[in-house]
Parts: structure tokens; sequence; C-alpha cells
């Protein structure tokens, strides 16, 4: 059996109407429209239509899967320790997940002696590494005249560890020992923000 062979293509307009004084005629050598005769050119420009739509129909397909393997990579956690995960095309690596994770150390007035150390495990591991030094800010509890200071001492790719600096360390006075000179130094903890990758 024969067939018509598809083109995706599209023209306006261009449906061929058979006209009530036209022939049946099917395809030879020497017929009309291109050898496929009068008979067969309405199909064959339909088919071409049919043909167009299913290309586009195929190439939007496969947009929408990557478009839904893309988006799928957002993912995140808004916690209090949380985390955010946004695809990106980096100029350098190619295709990596940037994350922004952050979180709260809590030490509800708190006081502080000296330079107190303080681990924190990320919510989750970054994969490759982290870009920058993570930051830290003390919350305010009470200061006696002095800030205390939160910062990072050491970092990796699962947990850094945090101290917060008390102005002047350890002091005596007056028999008794108090915290940076004005004591009491009280916290009540620090925040923290890492980026990496």
């Amino acid at each position: 059996m024969t067939t018509l062979i598809d083109n995706a293509e599209f023209t306006a307009d261009e449906v061929y109407e058979i006209q009530a004084t036209d022939t049946v005629e099917g395809a030879a050598t020497g017929a009309s429209f291109g050898g496929i005769g009068i008979s067969n050119q309405p199909h064959q420009q339909l088919a071409n239509r049919t043909a167009l739509l299913k290309q586009r129909q195929d190439t939007n397909l496969a947009n929408i899967s990557a478009l839904q393997t893309f988006t799928a990579q957002f993912r995140g956690s808004l916690q209090g320790n949380g985390y955010l995960e946004i695809p990106i095309i980096d100029v350098a690596r190619g295709a990596v997940v940037a994350i922004i994770q952050w979180g709260y150390y809590s030490l509800p007035a708190t006081k502080i002696s000296g330079d107190t150390q303080y681990s924190v495990v990320w919510p989750i591991p970054f994969p490759n590494a982290i870009l920058l030094p993570p930051l830290a800010t003390n919350v305010y509890a009470a200061t006696g005249g002095e800030n205390t200071v939160a910062s990072v001492i050491s970092y990796g790719t699962a947990s850094a560890v945090f101290v917060l600096d008390v102005p002047n360390g350890m002091v005596t006075a007056g028999g008794q020992t108090v915290i940076g000179g004005n004591g009491p130094e009280k916290s009540n903890g620090f925040s923290w923000l890492a980026i990496g990758f």
C-alpha cells in the first residue's frame, strides 16, 4: 500500500478545496500537485500540518520535562535552622546548586565565661565547599558595658565552631571574678549564615 509522506510544515489558507468540476485524479507520473494528484492534495496538506503539530508537541513535552527537572532542584526548609537550594549555571563550574543555610544557637540569658566555643552542624552538608567564612552575630542579653562578639573559629562542609568573644576576657576586680571588666556578660545566643554549593 502506498502512503502519503508528510512533511512538517504549515501554510495558511492552503488546504485545497476540491471543486465540483474536478475529476478524480490519484498519484501518478505527471499528475497535478507534484504527482500526487488533485484528489490527494488536501490530504497531503492536512498530513503536513498534523506532522508539524506533532513535532511541536514533542518539543513542548521535552521542554516541560526539562523545566520540571530544573524546578525540582529548588528545595529548602524555612525553619529557624534552615536552608535554600538554588540551581544555577556558574560561569566557571557549570551547573551547580547554590546553598544558603542559616540558623540560631539559643542561649537564653546565659552568662558567658570568657571566650566560649559552640559547635554547629549545618541543616544539610554542603556537597562541595563553603564559599566564604560563615557569618555570626551575638544576640543581645546583657553586656555590662561591653559587647560580646560572635565569630567563626573553624568551618567545613558539615559543621562549624563559633566563639562568643567576651571583650578583655575574665578579670578579677575586688576579689570577685567578672567578665570583660564590667560584667556580667550575658548572651541570648547567636545567629549564623553560611553560603556554599
